[in-house]
């Protein structure tokens, strides 16, 4: 048992592609965007990828990565909080990156976090957003 208590009344999307730490809380209401992830390949690359896939042995791993959002152990998400992971336009297209919290985190209530990073004993207060590409980080 990893200790890690989750509300039925949470929102948990692409459970997948969502690592929990350990004894980590999320509350009700809580929204975790874990089926917003990059994708293996592009629509515009599938062509490249199969040719190049034909000359590679089918053993080895994608380089893209599949986890959206990594929760640290002993973190707290409130109610009503937003995790997605940060995300940016390339070419037309929406690529997400991974969202990586540390540990003994605190996300207050109605906060909304999309940033890069979080660091670890990192309290985010009530009603505040974290925008894209922010790390937060304590020495």
């Amino acid at each position: 048992d990893t200790g890690n208590k989750i509300s039925r009344r949470s929102l948990i999307h692409g459970t997948q592609h969502i690592i929990l730490g350990g004894k980590t809380v999320i509350q009700a209401e809580a929204v975790i965007r874990g089926d917003l992830y990059r994708s293996p390949t592009t629509a515009a690359a599938a062509a490249a990828a199969a040719d190049a896939q034909q000359q590679q042995s089918q053993s080895q791993p994608s380089n893209q990565p599949s986890v959206a959002i990594t929760i640290g152990r002993y973190s707290y998400v409130s109610r009503q909080a937003v995790l997605r992971p940060p995300s940016r336009i390339h070419r037309g297209m929406v690529i997400f990156y991974p969202l990586k919290i540390g540990d003994h985190v605190f996300v207050g209530e109605r906060s909304v976090v999309e940033a890069a990073q979080v660091g670890n004993h990192v309290h985010i207060g009530r009603d505040v957003v974290v925008g894209p590409w922010r790390f937060s980080r304590i020495s």
